[in-house]
């Protein structure tokens, strides 16, 4: 408010001040013309002084007969009318220009200040946005009396409720975290057990009906435990409490540890996996969780794949980032599918039934907390690919 009353102040006065430059160039322009009149006429008295009183008696009042006839004389000499005005009037508009520049450099002036004022402030308060939503929670503004003073006073507003709100997100995402944490060590035990007691079973059933049985028991128990394992990492990153150990490491390795976690399902399914491209490049990444992430796809891979398949690997590397393609020859994604893929529990169309629908789901965020991004598309020869891609330090 104090603000606005300051612009209006300012501006009545300028105007003020025009309107005082105008009249004082009026009032000079008319004392110019009668001080150029007086000496015309005094010049034209000391040339004939005999007839000084007749002229200056003409002078004083008006005698129409005698304009015409003066003008025709004046004629005969070549003076028109607005010679003695031009030449008079030169200088009066060159103090009239000056006067105008001055104004009109004062508002120019005056002009781009507060518009580099309001870009700075503006600049201002989209910095203290962007410090917030990095999670750094200053006052860092302070306190100022113009016409952004609302909008701060909202955003320091917003500032404390986000402050509150991400402070209790966090706490409930890490409460979260520990009773997973409880609960999957509590799962140990019982499927220790379990495991320990299908052991005992596999050395008493003789026939093949309590051996199937026991191989669907084993096949659940093995499911219990890849699902709590899986929970219990997702949590973990959420709550930001999940450590990733990022060190040089050598991708060949790294691609090896992931086909060497899936080999027993494609070895079952007489699937080969073919790696190009990798020799000689080295990854900044957390080898046991990044072998995960791929492993992960790579299982997925695995499962669209028919048997007697091929599963291709394909790594690329510029100074920017590191790519990982991983391609299968399974029918491809649907558009639903691509939406959806990364969601936790999401399960295909053709997604095998004993799929928890999380081991995607745990590649992605495996991937965007070490600095990567990870899409699916789909190739034109047919299948699917896997986009890995891992930036390198300072990217």
């Amino acid at each position: 408010m104090k603000h606005n009353q300051k612009k209006t102040a300012f501006l009545f006065l300028w105007l003020f001040i025009c309107m005082l430059v105008c009249l004082g160039t009026g009032l000079l322009a008319v004392s110019r013309s009668e001080a150029s009149f007086y000496k015309r006429a005094a010049v034209m008295a000391a040339c004939a002084p005999e007839k000084a009183g007749e002229m200056m008696r003409s002078l004083k009042r008006e005698q129409p007969e005698k304009v015409e006839k003066g003008e025709a004389l004046l004629k005969q000499y070549g003076y028109e009318a607005g010679l003695f005005t031009r030449a008079d009037s030169a200088g009066l508009l060159s103090i009239l220009l000056l006067f105008f520049l001055l104004l009109s450099g004062g508002g120019a002036l005056w002009y781009a200040m507060e518009s580099r004022r309001h870009r700075r402030r503006i600049q201002e308060l989209a910095d203290y946005m962007i410090r917030i939503n990095n999670g750094i929670y200053d006052t860092g503004i302070g306190n100022r009396e113009d016409e952004y003073s609302r909008l701060q006073d909202e955003i320091y507003k917003t500032m404390i409720a986000m402050r509150e709100s991400r402070e209790e997100a966090k706490k409930g995402r890490e409460n979260l975290a520990e009773s997973l944490t409880d609960i999957s060590h509590q799962l140990k035990t019982p499927l220790t057990s379990v495991s320990l007691l299908q052991e005992l079973l596999e050395e008493q059933v003789k026939g093949e009906d309590g051996r199937q049985l026991l191989v669907r028991m084993e096949q659940q128990t093995d499911h219990i435990r890849i699902l709590t394992s899986a929970l219990l990492t997702l949590s973990r990153l959420d709550a930001g409490v999940l450590p990733l150990e990022k060190k040089e490491e050598d991708l060949q390795e790294v691609l090896s540890a992931a086909v060497e976690s899936v080999r027993s399902f494609t070895e079952y399914k007489r699937q080969a996996v073919r790696i190009q491209g990798e020799e000689g490049k080295r990854l900044c990444c957390d080898l046991g969780w990044t072998g995960e992430a791929i492993g992960n796809i790579l299982k997925n891979c695995s499962e669209h794949t028919p048997e007697g398949g091929c599963i291709r690997i394909r790594a690329e590397q510029n100074a920017i980032y590191t790519r990982i393609l991983i391609e299968d020859e399974g029918p491809g994604l649907d558009p639903e599918e691509c939406r959806h893929i990364f969601d936790r529990f999401y399960k295909g169309k053709s997604q095998d039934r004993h799929s928890a629908g999380v081991g995607l789901a745990l590649a992605k965020s495996l991937t965007e907390n070490q600095n990567g991004e990870l899409r699916a598309e789909n190739r034109k020869e047919g299948g699917a690919r896997f986009v890995m891609t891992l930036y390198a330090k300072g990217n």
